[in-house]
């Protein structure tokens, strides 16, 4: 009689488990799901004269904020998809000095990725959406000033 009580205790937490991970997915997606929303046209080159902020926006993007309330959205090709959830300071290798482009690249604690697009992005949409929920952001930020970058490594 124990060993069937212990073996339905084990599936009952195994079944929570799976839920919570299927949630999880979910919420991912619709976060992604609602920075896509608020994403504007893609840019080429960004000025800027200092960062105020930035936070993961998915496994592939990042939400910066530059000077004057100006928000971009970073898409990020590898290492660092996945990573940037966990990363608590970014780090950018520019090539021009107060400006970003697709040319340059972020770093986490996996390396170096290049920065694959940029677009504009509304945050007082994204604000309103979210309805005064935490942001997320980070203030974090190590900016490199190097005139070539590094090679990424090949796939």
């Amino acid at each position: 009689m124990n060993q069937v009580i212990r073996a339905m205790l084990c599936i009952a937490v195994a079944a929570a488990l799976a839920a919570c991970a299927s949630d999880r997915r979910q919420l991912l997606q619709q976060e992604q799901e609602l920075f896509e929303r608020h994403a504007g046209e893609e840019l080429s080159r960004v000025n800027y004269s200092h960062i105020r902020g930035w936070r993961p926006a998915g496994d592939e993007s990042i939400l910066i904020e530059f000077n004057g309330q100006r928000f971009y959205l970073l898409d990020v090709g590898p290492p660092c998809q996945r990573d940037l959830r966990f990363t608590q300071a970014l780090r950018l290798r520019t090539t021009t000095p107060r400006a970003l482009t697709t040319f340059d690249q972020v770093g986490s604690e996996l390396g170096w990725c290049r920065i694959e697009r940029i677009r504009g992005f509304d945050f007082q949409a994204y604000r309103a959406e979210r309805r005064g929920e935490d942001t997320g952001f980070r203030d974090n930020v190590e900016l490199e000033r190097d005139p070539v970058p590094a090679p990424l490594p090949s796939s």
